[in-house]
């Protein structure tokens, strides 16, 4: 996070309201920082279905209303940070279900996945994550992840940032960038 600041490199971040619980103070400077736009992952990084369908290993919601406290606690955790209406939701694990996707519009949230898995789930080596950003085509959403500050995935974006943004890339934040036609 120190690099985007030092770099003045805007980025959407996708918080759970548990990463919220244990950071708060982090959560509340990443809140107040307006290169960044914070979005919802969710209360506890959980798979969006209503049939409780894991993905990685990691149980999905079990019913329509268990979906729905996912996203809602998510939600209020981040307008109590003062995130203005939250836009954006990114399941736990990227899986969603018809139905998950369905309440999460009616909700009034758009769900995004990613084009690029930057850091391979914060397992990737400071090399393979640069290798892997340099990858990226323009328009590609990347996935890297924050909550895990002894892997390489920072020292990784500081090597490869730079070298695009040389080439002409440009990095914004999702609701800088058309989601859709």
């Amino acid at each position: 996070m120190a690099f985007l600041v030092r770099e003045r490199i805007p980025a959407t971040l996708f918080l759970t309201g548990r990463w919220i619980d244990r950071h708060p103070r982090e959560a509340a400077a990443l809140a107040q920082n307006p290169l960044f736009e914070i979005a919802n992952h969710g209360n506890n990084h959980r798979p969006a279905s209503v049939t409780g369908r894991r993905a990685y290993g990691i149980a999905g919601t079990k019913s329509p209303r268990e979906f729905a406290e996912e996203l809602l606690i998510g939600d209020a955790k981040l307008r109590a940070l003062g995130v203005p209406a939250p836009r954006y939701y990114r399941s736990g694990t990227n899986f969603y279900d018809d139905v998950a996707l369905a309440m999460a519009a009616e909700l009034g949230y758009e769900a995004v996945g990613y084009a690029v898995a930057g850091d391979g789930g914060a397992t990737f080596s400071r090399e393979q994550v640069k290798a892997t950003v340099l990858r990226s085509r323009p328009g590609d959403i990347i996935l890297c992840h924050m909550n895990r500050p002894r892997g390489d995935t920072a020292e990784g974006l500081a090597e490869a940032l730079p070298l695009m943004i040389r080439e002409g890339f440009r990095f914004v934040t999702l609701s800088a960038y058309p989601l859709r036609d």
